[in-house]
């Protein structure tokens, strides 16, 4: 009796060690499953992560998975969630016939891949408009995929549609790069060609382009302007003394100090020709650019007065003549058409041009005449001389002139 106890307690003692070595076995496969698993997805990651482009880590997917798995081919296919087209894929190992179902479903609609024998599929997404696949055909020991088998490759995919997805993003944010830095270019072009338009472009025309880009303000429309017209004095006997290169620098001397005053006063000079220039005034408050036109003219005497000392013992110093009237004119773009094309101005026309620029020719060198519309605006704030009536050439009718003192030709009040 006690031999058959001994005997059955040692047969239950043999089986509970051999199922404690069956639940070794157990955790030794699923702790050595894990294992490759895990340097599996790291063997993966190095490869793929630090691609970004699309179709390469496609590629060194399929390569790695089908080493993984020993299989003989394999298939990755990315397609558009809404048509079901394909975008992308990887394959190797396929026969011709299933080369030629891949080409024509590559540049199809997708059809069903019948002729890819394929023994384990597997889906992922990438992201909501694009679904991804990755099949394999039998392995080379012709065993079956288990279970494992297909939790590691649906790691494996996912991992994948991972990097896909910053592979796009990447590419996305290098073609808004690019797409930028295009823009910045054409940008940068764009002003470049402003900036060397707007030297001959008036400033009036600039502000105008800005704020209206189709071009409607440039209409020709009455305005009330103030306009002047200054010429050098004696323009042509310069002409007959000096190389014409060694005038236009002389003019551009004197013209480039007149612009600061000019501009400085809100002015635009519209027109130069050689010895002239035009300039025109607005301004809401009629009176403000009636002031602002005479403040000009005063502002380009001066200037001429300090360039002359500047250049004295170099060249002879020039006087300037000024004219400047107010009232309503033209204002806007004209069109010359020739037979050498069209040719766009933007200027002021009318009858108060025409008076400026005769009352500019009445003045006598280092003087400003006006009109007695501008002496009107202007109040008692500048000390005029009356010079009566004067016939311009066509004009219809005398004009009242008025010539602006100079401080030094006020006469003093004696007490």
């Amino acid at each position: 009796m006690k031999r058959l106890a001994s005997d059955d307690a040692l047969s239950r003692l043999k089986a509970r060690y051999e199922l404690r070595l069956q639940d070794a076995a157990r955790a030794h496969g699923e702790l050595e499953k894990r294992i490759f698993h895990l340097k599996t997805l790291y063997d993966l990651s190095r490869e793929i992560g630090f691609l970004n482009d699309g179709d390469a880590i496609l590629q060194n997917l399929l390569m790695m998975v089908l080493g993984t798995f020993g299989a003989e081919r394999g298939l990755i296919v990315l397609r558009e969630a809404a048509t079901n087209r394909i975008q992308a894929l990887a394959h190797r190992g396929l026969d011709n016939a299933a080369d030629a179902a891949l080409a024509l479903a590559q540049h199809h609609v997708a059809q069903p891949l019948d002729s890819v024998d394929l023994r384990i599929c597997i889906p992922f997404d990438v992201e909501p408009t694009l679904k991804g696949s990755i099949g394999l055909g039998e392995k080379l020991t012709g065993e079956d995929y288990t279970p494992d088998d297909s939790e590691l490759l649906a790691t494996l995919a996912n991992q994948a549609a991972a990097a896909i997805r910053n592979a796009r993003a990447h590419q996305e944010v290098v073609r808004y790069a690019t797409q930028l830095s295009e823009s910045l270019r054409r940008i940068q072009l764009l002003e470049s060609i402003k900036a060397s338009l707007g030297k001959f472009v008036p400033k009036t025309v600039k502000d105008l382009i800005e704020k209206s880009p189709d071009g409607a303000v440039l209409e020709r429309r009455e305005a009330d302007v103030s306009v002047l017209f200054a010429d050098i004095s004696g323009y042509t006997h310069l002409t007959a003394k000096m190389e014409i290169e060694r005038l236009n620098q002389l003019v551009e001397l004197y013209f480039g100090a007149f612009l600061d005053e000019i501009l400085r006063l809100g002015g635009d000079v519209n027109e130069t020709a050689g010895d002239g220039l035009m300039v025109i005034f607005q301004d809401p408050d009629p009176r403000k650019h009636a002031s602002a036109a005479i403040q000009a003219g005063l502002a380009i005497l001066r200037r001429t007065r300090e360039t002359n000392a500047t250049l004295e013992g170099y060249y002879e110093p020039i006087t300037m003549h000024i004219g400047i009237n107010c009232g309503m004119a033209n204002v806007g773009a004209t069109k010359i058409e020739g037979a050498a094309g069209t040719r766009w101005t933007y200027t002021a026309s009318g009858i108060t041009t025409n008076v400026a620029a005769r009352l500019a020719a009445l003045a006598e060198g280092g003087s400003i005449v006006l009109s007695e519309e501008t002496r009107r605006r202007l109040g008692e704030d500048f000390a005029l001389e009356d010079l009566g009536l004067q016939t311009l050439k066509n004009v219809a009718h005398p004009v009242r002139a008025y010539r602006c003192l100079l401080p030094d030709q006020v006469p003093k009040v004696t007490s």
